[in-house]
């Protein structure tokens, strides 16, 4: 038993132990877990026996591993794709080469292009399984790594791509953690789990004070700013994936020193100074301080450089004395870079080297633009007598496949040099500009980086100066850009603008809610709801806007309001134009500081713009940047969006489709909720209904029993008055009493079958029982009714007036006779009817009143009980006037109205 048990975990140990070794090797592939990641840099250096010479062809490939699969047995299977691929091959007196990046441009071509992808397997002892590739791909076109064609004759139509041995070689690589051998070379550039720098600068700047750390400033391009400390040490490390420079900037009198030091992946760059001089007593150490030695005597001897920079409005200048100048300064940089060959890497060399052929070929151009391509005054024609080679340096200078891209001096140079080719282009097109002109233009003569470079430029430049709906113009031109760079850092940029210029299409609601202003306050631009509203920024001189004043005065203050934004800049001259402005009630002037870099970028402003944005009542835009220094043309523009924002909305087929399809959808989910809801509630509701149904008879048969006992009681006491006339052979009397009597039962029959009666039959009745009573006891009466108290339309029970009054009459006035007075008054105060009987009788002289009367008031009170609902409850009250030093009783009888 024990040696199966033993032979047991034999087994597994035999079967498990190649993946353990595997795991512990510790490699990137074997650490990855479920989705994880990683990107690896590779460079192939090929035809070696041309490393002496300095002309070797080169590869490199930005790899992305991803853990796709774990399997039972152990093995692994991986993702992987080529994000971008990067070849140069060298040839006499040319480079040739291709970068996925920037393809050869392609226009309208739908499909999007494909990076090629493999699928990598790796069995449980670490060995390579296969290699599959996922995708076809094209081959690479090669082309001319120059700004214009200079090959000599040789064409080289596409090399090979990459292939699954290739990957299969660079795996093996990776697994061994083998970052190099003779041909390949990778690093690790970026993963989904944390990894080590792979850069460092660090250093001490001794003596730094207050006015030191302000002056002075240490970054590299694209990976921050160095922090120093209190003691003024430093410590920055970075990943870097190729090398970039790092910037020393140090502001002091009377110059400055601003200095680039070249840096690789895999540098350290130790600097040591002191702050009180510190040109002077800055020392390097690490293994780039050769490289940062050779910037500091470049910086020093660029102050002997005689090149002169032009001034805009130049009158002598001369394109020979100007390129003998540059020949001189190209010698003193070249006797100090023949001091430092071979001490610095070839990638150092090229920075340096080239850095200063691209600023020379800048001030080349700079030269040209300022003198109107003009070789001097005396020049008849242009670009005619300038001396040899003038333009070689510019048509002719290689753009070393973007690996420069980030650098100043590089992008400065590709934005100068496509102002100077669009100005040559434009004297044999006629002087054409603008989007479409510089489009043809770059895609004539610029390749690779560069072009795609100019395009992002041309697009970026084309949005800020346009609206809405000339932007929509460039939308084909913009998707194939898109579709074609892979370059993030300049489609993130252009997708940006895109977003922000499609915020102002008409019609949507305005992106801009507020205004940050220079005071600190906020303004809120809604508040300017209900009328048309023109938002003018003005962010040149403030006196460049007083054309505006002529327009205010042509629209109507009620219709239209004006926002006049001024930017606040120190070196703006004051405004003398803001008073007039205030002066129009629908006009608000206000200023903005300079620094609200957020506003700038949705508006998309620069220095010496002037823009007005055009929103109608409801807040939403009706037009965007109109072009206030377009002069009649923007008046005109401006017009016609007024007359657009004022006239009444009406929806286009588009709008009524989409509107009877939401009506539709709206319609339908209503109906649904509705069926819904009214059979789930059908049951209760009728449930609900039943009970008060029942509650409802029930309250009526009340009613009826109780004016069954009130229509007795009144005929009673009717007849005993008629009875009492006779017995005083007051016959005629008697016989108006039983004619008006007669009326009076016809009205109370006719109204004995209705729970309420309206106001009005109810007076009239009270007025016939008044003149009845009137034969017998000879009162004065009289009825008053407030203005707001309709008789048509108010309802209350039938006969419930009538009891208070006649106790009134009975009780008060009886004695009397002609000095009796009878008051109705009747008003309205919401919920409730307020009827006061008021009498000037003997009144209430004993607490106990006599049956007769106390079944009256039990009556009426009964009756009010039986519409108390909801909280609203009638009432009756009964009050002596002997506090008001009047005989008689008032009786307040309030009645809930619905």
């Amino acid at each position: 038993m024990k040696h199966k048990k033993l032979l047991s975990i034999m087994m597994l140990l035999l079967i498990w132990l190649p993946q353990l070794v595997f795991s512990q090797e510790k490699n990137l592939l074997s650490r990855l877990k479920a989705a994880e990641w990683f990107e690896v840099s590779v460079k192939i250096q090929e035809n070696v026996a041309k490393v002496a010479s300095g002309d070797p062809d080169l590869k490199r490939y930005d790899l992305k591993y991803k853990l796709k699969n774990q399997h039972p047995d152990g093995s692994r299977t991986y993702d992987l794709i080529v994000e971008r691929t990067r070849i140069k091959c060298f040839y006499p007196g040319s480079i040739m080469g291709y970068d996925s990046y920037y393809p050869a441009y392609l226009q309208s071509n739908n499909e999007t292009s494909v990076k090629p992808a493999f699928e990598l397997k790796i069995g449980k002892s670490g060995e390579i399984v296969s290699v599959k590739a996922g995708n076809k791909f094209t081959r690479p076109m090669m082309s001319p790594v120059q700004v214009q064609k200079a090959v000599n004759g040789i064409i080289l139509s596409a090399v090979k791509p990459i292939d699954a041995e290739l990957i299969k070689q660079i795996s093996e690589l990776i697994i061994r953690n083998t970052p190099h051998n003779t041909e390949f070379f990778w690093q690790l550039t970026a993963a989904s789990f944390p990894i080590q720098k792979n850069t460092l600068i660090k250093g001490k700047i001794n003596n730094m004070n207050d006015s030191v750390r302000e002056r002075l400033i240490l970054y590299a391009t694209g990976k921050g700013e160095v922090v120093f400390e209190k003691d003024g040490t430093f410590n920055m490390p970075m990943l870097l994936d190729e090398g970039c420079d790092v910037n020393l900037l140090y502001q002091i009198e009377p110059k400055s020193l601003n200095v680039s030091f070249f840096i690789e992946p895999g540098d350290t760059l130790v600097m040591n100074a002191d702050g009180q001089d510190l040109e002077k007593s800055i020392r390097f150490s690490g293994n780039s301080a050769r490289m940062a030695e050779l910037a500091m005597e470049l910086n020093k001897v660029k102050s002997k450089f005689t090149t002169p920079e032009l001034e805009d409005d130049v009158k002598e200048f001369s394109a020979s004395s100007f390129m003998s100048q540059q020949v001189k300064d190209k010698a003193l940089f070249d006797q100090v870079m023949s001091k430092y060959k071979g001490q610095i890497s070839k990638n150092g060399w090229d920075y340096y080297y080239f850095q200063f052929v691209y600023r020379q070929a800048d001030a080349k151009t700079d030269f040209l633009l300022k003198t109107k391509y003009r070789s001097s005054p005396q020049a008849k024609e242009v670009f005619e007598d300038f001396p040899k080679d003038f333009f070689k340096s510019i048509d002719t200078l290689p753009i070393q496949m973007n690996e420069y891209r980030t650098n100043e001096w590089y992008t400065t140079f590709i934005h100068d040099f496509g102002l100077y080719l669009g100005d040559k282009v434009g004297r044999v097109s006629g002087g054409q500009y603008g989007f479409l002109s510089s489009y043809a233009m770059s895609l004539t003569y610029l390749k690779h980086f560069p072009l795609y470079f100019s395009l992002s430029e041309a697009f970026e430049q084309e949005l800020e100066e346009s609206n809405w709906k000339k932007a929509q113009l460039l939308k084909p031109y913009y998707e194939d850009f898109i579709r074609n760079c892979g370059d993030t850092s300049l489609t993130n940029h252009l997708k940006l603008k895109w977003k922000r210029i499609n915020a102002w299409a008409p019609g949507k609601e305005s992106p801009l809610k507020s205004i940050k202003l220079a005071d600190g306050s906020v303004l809120d631009l809604s508040k300017f709801k209900g009328k048309t509203l023109s938002l003018t920024f003005n962010f040149h001189y403030p006196e460049e806007v007083k054309h505006l004043l002529e327009r205010i005065k042509k629209q109507d203050p009620s219709k239209v309001q004006f926002v006049i934004v001024q930017l606040e800049e120190e070196n703006y001259p004051k405004s003398r134009i803001d008073t007039a402005f205030r002066k129009f009630p629908n006009v608000t002037y206000v200023k903005i500081s300079f620094n609200d870099q957020e506003l700038e970028e949705k508006l998309m402003m620069s220095h010496f713009d002037i823009k007005t944005f055009l929103f109608d009542r409801d807040f939403k835009v009706v037009e965007d940047n109109i072009d206030e220094q377009q002069g009649g043309m923007s008046e005109k523009n401006f017009e016609e969006a007024v007359k657009k924002a004022l006239t009444p909305k009406q929806m286009d087929k588009e709008q009524k489709a989409a509107l009877i399809k939401t009506i539709g959808w709206s319609a339908g989910s209503i109906l649904f909720t509705f069926l819904f809801i009214f059979f789930i509630n059908k049951g209760r509701i009728a449930g609900i209904r039943k009970k008060e149904a029942l509650k409802r008879q029930i309250k009526e048969l009340e009613l009826k029993a109780i004016r069954s006992q009130m229509n007795p009681h009144f005929l009673f006491n009717s007849m005993n008055s008629i009875q009492s006339l006779i017995n005083g052979k007051q016959y005629l009397q008697a016989n108006i009493y039983l004619e008006k009597f007669s009326l009076l039962m016809r009205r109370v029959l006719n109204n004995s079958e209705a729970s309420f009666v309206t106001l009005s039959d109810e007076l009239e009745a009270i007025k016939l029982y008044c003149e009845l009573e009137q034969l017998r006891f000879d009162f004065k009466f009289e009825i008053n009714i407030s203005p707001d108290v309709n008789t048509q339309l108010t309802e209350i029970p039938g006969m419930i007036i009538q009891p208070l009054v006649e106790n009134s009459v009975l009780h008060g006035l009886a004695q009397k006779g002609a000095e009796g007075e009878l008051v109705i008054s009747i008003n309205y105060q919401q919920p409730y009817l307020k009827i006061i009987v008021t009498d000037n009788g003997s009144g209430l002289k004993e607490k106990a009143s006599t049956h007769h009367q106390s079944f009256g008031l039990k009556l009426v009170r009964e009756r009010l009980n039986l519409l108390n609902t909801g909280g609203i409850a009638g009432d009756l009250e009964l009050s002596s006037n002997l506090g008001t030093n009047q005989s008689g009783v008032t009786a307040i009888l309030t009645i809930p109205i619905d």
